[in-house]
């Protein structure tokens, strides 16, 4: 019963897309828009709404816009910066 339950469920991104649709039907806001608002680029909205490029703040930031948390994917753990090391480096391990 719980798999028919969770196999006719929206996904968490159908979710999403229907709550970006009332939106643009109730406020005539499209996502192009909000990410001017935002001062983002409207492909870099499409890539943190996908969970390929959310951090902590954007997460934060969107759920302070009025976007429900529940719809947006959980933010990713920062990613270490700094070079990489190499092999073929000085002072590299091998």
């Amino acid at each position: 019963m719980c798999e028919e339950l969770n196999a006719n469920s929206p996904s968490r991104q159908a979710r999403l897309e229907a709550w970006f649709a009332q939106l643009k039907a109730d406020h005539g806001m499209t996502k192009a828009a909000i990410a001017r608002e935002l001062e983002w680029h409207p492909q870099q909205l499409s890539m943190v709404l996908s969970g390929k490029r959310m951090t902590e703040q954007r997460h934060a930031r969107l759920v302070a816009y009025g976007v429900p948390a529940e719809l947006l994917p959980e933010p990713r753990p920062p990613r270490r910066r700094g070079p990489k090391r190499c092999s073929d480096c000085p002072g590299g391990s091998s």
